[in-house]
């Protein structure tokens, strides 16, 4: 899989595949697990000071199924918590996974005091980490509790970790904030070596029934696939603006989400979810598969491709607004389901047929009885 090879934090990595810090990196033993399928570095389980978010609730996941009948999603809602232990602990365990694992192992910290970020990067640093991801930010945590603005306290860590050590620093970015194209740069300014894109958001959900919230009655991190799109639309406004990598993660479920995380700008893919849901062995499939795209679209070098469709963006008033376009219908094709019926909201779609009849002079050609048909409704030019 030479094709796969990408470089971060000044290192080879043989594919852009990263376990993402989680339940799934919390020890090195489950780091390992990560390395035998394929992942190419990790990121161990954050280290929080806060004694308080050191122990997990139980039960603490939820698979919440959602959305209109027949386009059902999916959020995994988690209570997860940190890595259960102290600093000394921590490092512990960064020793054992670096005599374990011949990937590289990166340490992951939250702190609560701002003098507390150096001496727990100088202990990672000690015990052999080949890199911190600092994470100011946790659903859960104190940045919830306390609605605190996100970047004075993650520049204010930063800069504390990057005067501390001399492996390479991250940054663990949150999407609830109002410009993270401006907290971007001002990162990467204050020194950060690579941004990870974005950190799980905090969410509620609600029993009504019980009238109350569920998991433990508080708020609670929720990822997805839903979340993707809104994690690309990040990345590629903030590519152009930064030099820094940019470090994926939210939502993958298959080689083609890695593929999207890296034309949208994104240098690597970190992933965890799936691994909670189908195993660590469901990273083999996407590296394999992502192998034959590459192979499949004659690409040399996986960094090729990086940023590619970001520069492809185009901006509002560019969008074509030619209102040339109607509904067509291959009769051969269609097998009368009948779904594209009720989603046509302009009366152009008879309904009393067996089969769809479209009158081209209401068709507005918005396109969707083509998306939910995917059969034999296709989008012609008038």
């Amino acid at each position: 899989m030479d094709k796969l090879v990408t470089h971060f934090m000044g290192m080879e990595l043989k594919n852009p595949l990263i376990a993402a810090s989680a339940g799934t990196t919390k020890d090195a033993l489950h780091c390992k697990r990560a390395q035998d399928a394929g992942f190419s570095a990790v990121i161990l389980k954050s280290i929080q000071e806060e004694m308080v978010n050191r122990y997990n609730p139980f039960p603490r996941m939820s698979v919440i199924r959602s959305g209109v009948p027949g386009y059902q999603s999916t959020t995994f809602m988690t209570y997860e918590q940190a890595f259960e232990g102290d600093i000394e602990d921590y490092c512990s365990e960064i020793k054992r996974a670096k005599d374990l694992l011949d990937i590289p192992v990166i340490a992951s910290l939250n702190c609560a005091g701002e003098d507390t970020w150096a001496w727990y990067a100088g202990k990672c640093e000690e015990a052999g980490a080949d890199g911190i991801e600092v994470v100011p930010s946790c659903p859960v945590g104190a940045f919830v509790r306390e609605a605190v603005e996100f970047y004075p306290v993650a520049g204010n860590a930063l800069r504390e970790v990057r005067k501390a050590v001399g492996i390479p620093v991250g940054l663990k970015m949150t999407q609830q904030m109002s410009n993270p194209i401006v907290c971007a740069m001002d990162l990467e300014r204050d020194g950060a070596d690579w941004l990870t894109m974005f950190n799980r958001s905090s969410g509620l959900q609600i029993d009504i029934e019980t009238m109350e919230p569920v998991m433990h009655k508080g708020f609670c991190g929720h990822g997805g696939p839903w979340v993707m799109q809104s994690v690309m639309r990040w990345i590629a406004a903030c590519y152009p603006h930064i030099s820094c990598p940019i470090s994926a993660t939210g939502g993958v479920t298959n080689y083609e989400d890695v593929v999207r995380y890296l034309l949208a700008g994104a240098g690597n893919v970190q992933i965890a979810t799936l691994v909670y849901l189908k195993g660590y062995d469901s990273i083999r499939a996407i590296l394999e598969q992502l192998e034959a795209y590459m192979e499949r679209q004659g690409v040399a070098a996986l960094e090729d491709i990086v940023g590619v469709a970001a520069k492809k963006v185009l901006p509002l008033e560019k969008a074509d607004r030619s209102k040339r376009y109607y509904a067509d219908v291959d009769y051969e094709k269609c097998v009368g389901c009948k779904k594209c019926y009720p989603v046509c909201i302009y009366d152009a779609i008879d309904g009393g047929s067996e089969k769809p009849v479209i009158r081209q002079e209401k068709c507005d050609g918005c396109g969707l009885c083509a998306q939910v048909c995917n059969r034999a409704i296709t989008m012609r030019v008038r």
